[in-house]
């Protein structure tokens, strides 16, 4: 196995620095925490694990290049606090991470740790059409799952700026850009009917989302409503205000074109 060449004070001084930059200033670190191997003792990479609780987790070979990999890990890690680890980690738990190869699909030969650090996307649809026979590898696709989810609501809690509004049962008015529509053919009573279920994000960042908006609109469309609060939600750190008995009161957007104002 060649060896690992080992960073310097100064780089290990920068990458500190560098990885302190947007980490959550309140961690607590026993709630688990990542670091990046530097030791070279087991790998020819440096790699990133995962410290939890109770146990320790190999997450993926991060790069030859020290600086590549302190650049990889602080993407995959969001604000989660990781830390330079000169002495080596446990032997052994490098060849057990061998199980996690996947064996199909177009990441074939690559571990969940590998994805995870690459294309976290795509170890979530793993996460909703994995049918193998593979307890193991089935618990490891939850834990990336688990871990990327953890990371997405941490980064969305510190930065999200949309907050409950109104009090359930109250009649509200929003003004707000549609980000997200879909729209749903309903039976009722007998008739279809389209519907479409909105989300809506005001002017203040504060997000809405609705089961029937009352009108014909697209992504992108700046509209005004009114509704009636039915909940407060909070879906991956982001707070929602749901909305029911909807209301169209106008389509700024279809306005301005139709007007040509």
């Amino acid at each position: 196995m060649s060896s690992l060449r080992q960073p310097s004070d100064d780089e290990i001084e920068w990458a500190e620095k560098y990885l302190e930059e947007g980490k959550d200033p309140d961690w607590d670190y026993k709630l688990g925490y990542f670091f990046i191997d530097v030791s070279g003792k087991y790998h020819v990479y440096y790699t990133l694990w995962k410290q939890g609780k109770l146990n320790l987790n190999f997450i993926t070979n991060l790069s030859t290049d020290f600086e590549t990999a302190v650049e990889k890990a602080k993407k995959a890690t969001g604000r989660i606090p990781v830390v330079i680890d000169r002495t080596g980690t446990k032997a052994g738990l490098f060849k057990a991470a061998q199980a996690e190869i996947l064996t199909f699909g177009k990441y074939r030969g690559k571990t969940l740790g590998d994805i995870f650090v690459e294309d976290p996307k795509y170890i979530i649809w793993l996460s909703k059409n994995y049918d193998g026979k593979s307890a193991e590898r089935a618990e490891k696709i939850k834990y990336y799952t688990d871990l990327y989810f953890e990371a997405i609501t941490k980064k969305n809690l510190e930065e999200s700026k949309s907050q409950h509004i109104g009090k359930i049962g109250e009649k509200i008015f929003v003004d707000g850009t549609v980000y997200d529509v879909r729209k749903v053919t309903n039976d009722f009573y007998g008739q279809k009917k389209l519907i479409y279920q909105c989300k809506i994000v005001d002017d203040n960042g504060n997000k809405f989302s609705t089961y029937n908006i009352g009108g014909e609109v697209n992504k992108g469309d700046y509209i005004k409503i009114s509704g009636k609060v039915k909940d407060h939600t909070e879906k991956l750190g982001i707070k929602f205000t749901v909305l029911n008995y909807c209301k169209l009161i106008s389509n700024v957007t279809k306005d301005v074109e139709k007007y040509n104002l």
